[in-house]
């Protein structure tokens, strides 16, 4: 993983650091390329975003673009400064297939020469479409009137704003902006929005944001003109990142946490299962803001008080060691039932047991599985309430114990897990 910036807003530091040691950079390899691009394809995914570090670095990097394009779309995610010789690589290639998104700091950071070299580029990719230019949130009273510069004189219409997540990885942390001190850029985004749309551009959030930062007149004009949506902006859910040893995290922010490799999944759409549930480990449990403790929003689960890292870095404050509860845990664990909650049986299309949460939401869990619900009384194990029933059961049977966590294993934790995140079953 390379690259040719230094910027103090980057959220890949921790990675940044794993690939690219003194001497030791480490770059996806082709094989590693067919790996990811064959796992992608057997998902049915149809995109990819290239990204790094910068990808354009990469010894590869064409090679690893033509491969990718024979099965799927691609962004490339960059921040503008490649070797002006791609640029007929990139002519070659249909506009329709391969998109860009740009990180591009502003003017005062770069040298003369390396911001010739941007707009360089900038000047070859006003003649292609499915370009978006990308500007980072870490200041109260950001500057941004240079990519307002930039998309006039290029022509360019789609406009991106991303609050610089946090990251604190052996005690070096990005440039950021607190939590609690997004209100205060709240202004700057109203009037990003403003000015884009006077040019015709339009303007997408792609990070959590916290509902409180804006006035209600505000938020009703943000969601009315796309800019964000509460599925997207309130509660965030897994990008995905991929390393270049096939390395799996949830999202650069977040990306010391949970590592996993590719081959422990089946397809995408388990990778994001799995990171999903973990993501609950946090979310709507540590927040930075005291006030969200207390708010609605966050009670009833549609507010998260912004990026998953600022969950990550109150947790780290309190001292509360964050893990997942394996499979093993659950099974000798003795839970207790929950009375937040109510249930309700059903006989059709299937018999099941479904849950109604004090938030509002619902979840349905086999009736077998409901069904035992009385016996969750902090006195028994996981084990011994689900070997209840089965006929002639006996715990210390080690033979029968093994082919009942066999089962519990791949039929009965993932909906016990479930009923642990909801905290409908407490430990």
């Amino acid at each position: 993983m390379r690259c040719n910036r230094s910027c103090s807003f980057c959220f890949a530091k921790e990675k940044r650091d794993v690939y690219s040691k003194p001497g030791k950079i480490i770059d996806i390899s082709e094989e590693n390329v067919e790996k990811v691009l064959s796992f992608l394809a057997k998902s049915r995914c149809e995109i990819i975003q290239i990204a790094g570090g910068e990808p354009t670095l990469h010894p590869k990097f064409e090679e690893i673009v033509k491969k990718t394009l024979e099965s799927m779309r691609a962004n490339i995610l960059s921040n503008c400064m490649w070797d002006s010789k791609l640029n007929d690589f990139f002519d070659e290639i249909s506009p329709n297939s391969l998109g860009f998104l740009l990180n591009i700091d502003h003017p005062k950071r770069y040298n003369p020469s390396e911001w010739d070299k941007v707009e360089e580029n900038l000047s070859f990719l006003s003649k292609r479409e499915n370009i978006t230019l990308s500007f980072n949130i870490f200041e109260k009273e950001p500057d941004y009137h240079y990519v307002f510069d930039l998309a006039s004189k290029y022509h360019f219409k789609n406009l991106r704003l991303s609050f610089s997540m946090p990251v604190n990885y052996q005690g070096n942390k990005n440039t950021y902006l607190n939590i609690d001190e997004y209100k205060y850029a709240s202004v700057a985004v109203m009037e990003f929005v403003k000015t884009a749309e006077a040019l015709g551009a339009n303007v997408g959030i792609d990070n959590a944001l916290p509902i409180c930062m804006f006035t209600s007149e505000d938020l009703f004009e943000l969601i009315l003109k796309k800019v964000i949506s509460p599925e997207r902006n309130f509660v965030c859910y897994p990008a995905i990142d991929i390393g270049p040893d096939l390395s799996v995290w949830r999202c650069f922010g977040t990306s010391k946490l949970f590592n996993k490799k590719l081959d422990d999944f089946n397809s995408l759409d388990q990778v994001y299962e799995y990171y999903q549930r973990v993501s609950r480990l946090y979310q709507f449990k540590f927040f930075q803001m005291e006030k969200c403790y207390k708010c609605n929003y966050a009670d009833q689960e549609r507010c998260q008080g912004g990026c998953i890292g600022f969950a990550e870095m109150k947790s780290e404050d309190q001292g509360v060691l964050v893990k997942e509860i394996t499979d093993q845990e659950i099974l000798k664990a003795k839970l207790k039932l929950s009375t937040k909650f109510t249930s309700q049986n059903y006989r059709y299309p299937q018999e099941i047991t479904s849950i109604k949460l004090e938030n509002g939401s619902t979840i349905e869990v086999p009736s077998s599985l409901g069904k035992l619900f009385p016996l969750f009384n902090g006195r028994q194990t996981t084990v011994e309430i689900l070997g209840k029933s089965m006929p002639n059961f006996d715990a210390k049977e080690d033979r029968l114990s093994e082919i009942l966590i066999e089962m519990v294993i791949q039929q009965t934790i993932p909906y016990i897990r479930n009923l642990l995140e909801c905290n409908v079953l407490l430990q």
